[in-house]
């Protein structure tokens, strides 16, 4: 959002987790539920980030 200045008034920042997350549902259709554990745990998703 801009007011007109140089600057902007608002920043929104995604952390990078934020998007590794959102592929989980892709990248476990078709896989068994064990496989769903073992996939979030090599996804490396920060809970804290998630968090925000």
């Amino acid at each position: 959002m801009s007011d007109g200045s140089a600057n902007p008034y608002r920043l929104k920042v995604r952390p990078p987790c934020f998007a590794i997350y959102q592929s989980f549902p892709t990248v476990v259709k078709g896989a068994m539920i064990a496989d769903a554990i073992a996939t979030v745990a090599s996804m490396n998703v920060i809970a804290g980030e998630l968090d925000r």
